[in-house]
């Protein structure tokens, strides 16, 4: 039987709940992530990919194959063993020669995980030092782990891709 005492008992209990609710709302409410970082984070994010593919030329530069490997995106080191990329890399002919001209080296922001760097590379040729061209590229780098990462892919076909 439901009793005037029960009623108001039940009505104090809504009460003090929706008072908890309604106190404990900011500890549980999270506001969402921006889906945009600002200009300030995007440049912070660009330069952080623009040091890693300076890395990853001068590891290439100086043949360090199974170190560059390691810089490679998950979905390539999948397709291709570290022996198998390194060898094709020393059957090239072409390799990077000297340092990147920073006016021609650009981020291009897409996302917090992806950005788009385009450079111009000048290759030479192993064999013959004195044979050499520029090329101007793109590579994309995304963020796995934590760490910058490219298409290994990409660069055993970078001179003619």
């Amino acid at each position: 039987m439901v009793t005037t005492a029960t009623i108001g008992r039940t009505r104090r209990a809504a009460v003090r709940l929706a008072i908890g609710c309604l106190l404990a709302w900011p500890l549980v409410w999270v506001p969402s992530a921006r889906a945009e970082p600002n200009a300030f984070e995007k440049r912070a994010i660009e330069a952080a990919a623009l040091e890693a593919f300076r890395t990853i030329v001068t590891l290439w530069r100086e043949e360090l194959y199974f170190e560059l490997y390691d810089m490679g995106s998950e979905s390539t080191r999948a397709r291709v063993s570290k022996e198998e990329f390194a060898g094709r890399m020393v059957r090239l002919n072409w390799v990077p020669e000297g340092e990147l001209n920073p006016e021609f080296l650009k981020a291009k922001f897409r996302f917090r995980t992806m950005v788009y760097v385009a450079a111009r590379i000048r290759y030479r040729d192993k064999f013959n030092p004195e044979s050499e061209f520029l090329k101007e590229q793109t590579f994309l780098l995304l963020k796995e782990r934590g760490k910058w990462r490219i298409d290994l892919i990409k660069l055993v076909r970078a001179p003619f891709a």
